[in-house]
C-alpha cells in the first residue's frame, strides 16, 4: 500500500511542475508586469527614508542628554539590552614562568627558586549591566611555596557615564596608582617586577576595597583626567586576609595627562600620591610618592618602540619619643627609601621584540654599627627577547645582571648576582585591552 500511495504522490507532483513550465508566455509577462506594479518608485523609497530618518531624530531628541551606552528608547532592528547581558566577556590566562639563580646557595636571602611554575592562573567575567552599569570580576589562583592559593583580585562595580565627564568605581579593585599596578602579571611588559616595584608595593599589585571617582578635565589642548580614591586601608600589597582594622582609610591620588603628537607618537605621564597607616594605632604614618611615564611609537603593528619608566619616593613617619628622664619629646627619625626604572622595548618585526631595563633602589635610612648613614643600593641591568606569537600568545626569555650593596651589615656588604628566566604567557577568550 505504501509504494503505490509514494507513486501517486510522485505523479501528482510532477504534474504540477511541469504545468509550470507549459504555462503560455503571456501568463508569465502578466505575472511580470505585476510584480513590477509591487516594487515601490524611485519616490516612494525615498519618501520611505526620509521618513525613517525623521523618525530617529525624534527618539533621539527624548533620549538627548543621556551618557548612556544606549537609548532608552527601542530603535528599529536593535537588541533588548536585557537580553545582551547575557552575553558577557569570559577570558583567562595562564602565566608560566622558570627560574634560575646562579647563585642559589650563597646571599643574603632574596632569592628566587630554580624551578618552572605556573605563576599564576586567572579568570575573569566583564559585562554591561544596563546603559549606566558595568560589572567586572576577576579571580586568579598563584603558587607560594609549592601552593596554590585562591583569591579574588578585582571585583566591582563601574559608573563610567556620569555628569561632567566623571565615573565611579565602587568594590575590590587595583589601585590606580603609577603606570604598573593596574596591569597584572602576564600583561606586563617584562617578566619580573621592577625591584621599586617589589620594595614599595609587592608581589603583584596594591589593592583594596573601596571607591575611586575619577574626572576627565575639560581642557582641549591635553587630554588630562584625575583619580581620587579612598578605600578601606586594611592591608597593603599582596595579602590573603582582609588585613587589620585601621583608624583612618587609605586615601590616594592620580594625575594623568595624555599628548598626541602626530605620525603615531604619543605619551602619557602622570603623578601621585598615597596615605597609608602600616599599624592600628595610627601613629605610624607612610607617604608614598611617584612619577610614572610612557611614550610609543606604532606603525600598524609591525614595528613598535615603546620607553616607559616610573619613580617612587616613600616615606614613613613613626610617633614622637619621649625621654623618661626629662618627659621632653623628639620627633624621630623617618625612614626614607627611594628608587625607579628605566625600560625600553622595541618590536624589530611583527613577531619579535628586543627589550633593555635598569633598576635602581636604596634606602636612605640605614646606618652602620656606629650608627653612621651606611650606604647602599641595588642596581639591575636586564636584557630580554619576546615571541609575540599573536596578541593572546607570547613566549620571552630574559637575564638580569644584579649588584647588591649594603654596607649597614657585617658581611655580604657586595655581591653580584645572575638571573634568568623563561615566560609563556596564553590568554584564552575576549581578553580587555588596557588603556595607553
Amino acid at each position: 500500500m505504501l509504494p503505490v500511495f509514494f507513486a501517486f504522490w510522485l505523479y501528482a507532483d510532477t504534474n504540477d511542475w511541469e504545468k509550470e513550465l507549459e504555462e503560455p508566455d503571456t501568463k508569465k509577462q502578466g505575472s511580470s508586469l505585476k510584480t513590477k506594479s509591487q516594487n515601490p518608485e524611485p519616490n516612494d523609497w525615498e519618501a520611505e527614508l526620509d521618513k525613517d530618518l525623521k523618525d530617529q531624530e525624534t527618539r533621539s531628541k527624548s533620549t538627548e542628554g543621556s551618557r548612556g551606552v544606549t537609548s532608552n528608547v527601542q530603535q528599529p532592528n536593535q537588541i533588548n539590552r536585557s537580553a545582551q547581558n547575557l552575553m558577557m566577556d569570559v577570558s583567562a590566562a595562564i602565566d608560566i614562568v622558570g627560574a634560575w639563580d646562579r647563585n642559589k646557595p650563597r646571599g643574603t636571602g632574596e632569592r628566587i627558586d630554580n624551578k618552572m611554575d605556573v605563576r599564576s592562573a586567572e579568570f575573569g567575567f566583564t559585562a554591561a549591566v544596563d546603559q549606566w552599569m558595568r560589572a567586572n570580576f576577576l579571580g586568579a589562583a598563584h603558587g607560594e611555596d609549592g601552593k596554590y592559593y585562591f583569591e579574588v583580585h578585582e571585583a566591582n562595580v563601574l559608573f563610567p557615564f556620569l555628569p561632567f565627564n566623571t565615573s565611579l568605581k565602587v568594590g575590590q579593585m587595583f589601585l590606580d596608582i603609577g603606570r604598573l599596578n593596574r596591569i597584572h602579571l602576564h600583561d606586563r611588559p617584562f617578566t619580573m617586577n621592577p625591584i621599586v616595584h617589589e620594595k614599595f608595593i609587592g608581589f603583584e599589585s596594591a589593592m583594596d576595597t573601596g571607591a575611586e571617582f575619577s574626572i576627565l578635565l575639560p581642557w582641549k589642548w591635553i587630554t588630562q583626567e584625575l583619580v581620587l580614591g579612598a578605600t578601606n586601608g586594611r592591608k597593603w600589597g599582596h595579602a590573603h586576609t582582609e588585613g587589620q582594622q585601621k583608624n583612618n582609610p587609605m586615601g590616594y591620588a592620580h594625575l594623568k595627562h595624555f599628548y598626541y603628537f602626530g605620525n603615531n607618537w604619543g605619551t602619557q605621564f602622570g603623578f601621585s600620591g598615597v596615605r597609608y597607616e602600616p599599624t592600628t594605632d595610627r601613629k605610624n604614618q607612610r607617604y608614598l610618592y611617584g612619577m610614572d611615564a610612557v611614550l610609543r611609537w606604532n606603525r600598524s603593528n609591525l614595528r613598535e618602540l615603546m620607553i616607559m619608566s616610573e619613580g617612587w619616593y616613600q616615606q614613613e613617619i613613626f610617633p614622637e619619643q619621649m625621654d623618661p628622664s626629662t618627659f621632653q619629646k623628639s620627633k624621630a627619625a623617618s625612614r626614607d627609601q627611594w628608587g625607579y626604572y628605566f625600560f625600553v622595548d622595541y618590536k624589530f618585526h611583527q613577531l619579535w621584540s628586543l627589550g633593555y631595563r635598569y633598576d635602581y633602589f636604596t634606602d636612605k635610612s640605614l646606618v652602620d654599627k656606629n650608627g653612621k648613614l651606611a650606604d647602599n643600593a641595588i642596581e639591575a641591568h636586564s636584557t630580554q627577547i619576546t615571541f609575540h606569537s599573536s596578541e593572546f600568545g607570547r613566549i620571552r626569555g630574559s637575564i638580569e645582571r644584579r649588584y647588591i650593596q649594603d654596607f649597614s651589615k657585617q658581611e655580604f656588604q657586595e655581591q653580584r648576582e645572575w638571573r634568568f628566566y623563561v615566560q609563556a604567557v596564553a590568554i584564552l577568550g575576549s581578553h580587555p585591552a588596557h588603556s595607553y
